[in-house]
């Protein structure tokens, strides 16, 4: 099966040369930029390196990743965001636990031998509180709910029926996935302080925007 690695990019110029060069090169078949009209010259780094650009046709986090994996070549797709948080070095992991069988796999900074530099007691204050209430109303069993360094299957992307245009895409996945009894696992992964910029996660906006989400699904 072909694999693509897919970033989601906004103004990404000063972080992602540092990321793509520890992308292990022979575990994925294309890397697929999807970026919101950045302003600065991420687009031209991107496609010095190797990568497929293409534009994100509106605004936001989910709307670049839907977008993304309606477009990638890949059977599996892997999401990593280019401000160096996730470490590209552990794709290999996502790739086995997909070789077992599953359908969707999810790095996990909570699992035994996770672990970050980049969680402030806010962020994961409130991941703990949203994974469990994912677990609770949906009876699923997750340890990170909000940390989409994850390989999933494309055609199961494709029949999730996806809605979101912003952040809560990372926990309607994982939902609609449980929901439909695909095969779900995680393996442990470790944060990094990231490279450049700040989270362009608002913890309030955003924190009410998921639990609507939640409790809609």
């Amino acid at each position: 099966m072909k694999v693509t690695l897919q970033i989601p990019t906004l103004n990404e110029a000063e972080s992602l040369p540092r990321v793509l060069e520890q992308v292990p090169r022979q575990a994925v078949d294309e890397i697929l930029v999807v970026d919101g009209h950045s302003s600065d010259k991420t687009r031209e780094i991107a496609e010095s390196l190797g990568c497929r650009v293409i534009l994100q046709p509106d605004k936001g986090y989910g709307n670049a990743m839907k977008f993304g994996f309606s477009k990638a070549i890949g059977d599996i797709i892997i999401s990593m965001d280019a401000d160096g948080s996730p470490n590209p070095q552990e794709i290999p992991k996502l790739l086995a636990k997909i070789n077992q069988g599953y359908d969707l796999v999810l790095g996990s900074r909570y699992l035994p031998g996770g672990g970050s530099q980049d969680d402030t007691f806010i962020r994961r204050f409130g991941n703990k509180i949203f994974t469990w209430f994912t677990n609770l109303r949906h009876g699923s069993n997750f340890s990170d709910s909000l940390y989409l360094f994850a390989a999933m299957k494309k055609e199961m992307l494709l029949n999730l029926d996806l809605k979101s245009e912003d952040f809560a895409l990372c926990i309607e996945i994982l939902v609609k996935a449980h929901k439909q009894r695909y095969k779900i696992g995680e393996v442990p992964c470790f944060e990094r302080a990231r490279f450049a910029s700040d989270s362009r996660v608002n913890a309030l906006i955003d924190g009410i925007k998921i639990l609507w989400q939640l409790l809609w699904w």
